[in-house]
């Protein structure tokens, strides 16, 4: 592949997808099971709290820890372990000197 076809490309067309990821756990994002207004579960396949009967926007969560956390791309993800492995390689030289 020359330059200028490479320079034109669309990754994704190209086989190059990236998947979204959460920044806490590398895990994809599921819808949360719970209400923002006061966390009680939502009813079934609607968008109304079981507690207090009102409307609550969705949001995600990790699908792993269930935590409320940014979506990255998972190279972002797999290069912030990489960089935190590093360091802590780092840190254990520095220690054991």
């Amino acid at each position: 592949m020359n330059y200028d076809d490479w320079k034109l490309s669309n990754p994704i067309d190209d086989g190059n997808v990236t998947n979204m990821v959460s920044a806490c756990c590398g895990v994809e994002l599921t819808e949360s099971e719970y209400s923002e207004c006061c966390g009680a579960k939502v009813w079934e396949n609607t968008d109304v709290c079981s507690r207090c009967k009102e409307h609550s926007s969705d949001y995600m969560v990790c699908g792993e820890c269930g935590d409320t956390c940014d979506e990255i791309e998972d190279y972002e993800y797999e290069e912030q372990q990489r960089e935190s492995a590093e360091e802590m390689a780092r840190d254990g030289e520095r220690d054991e000197s």
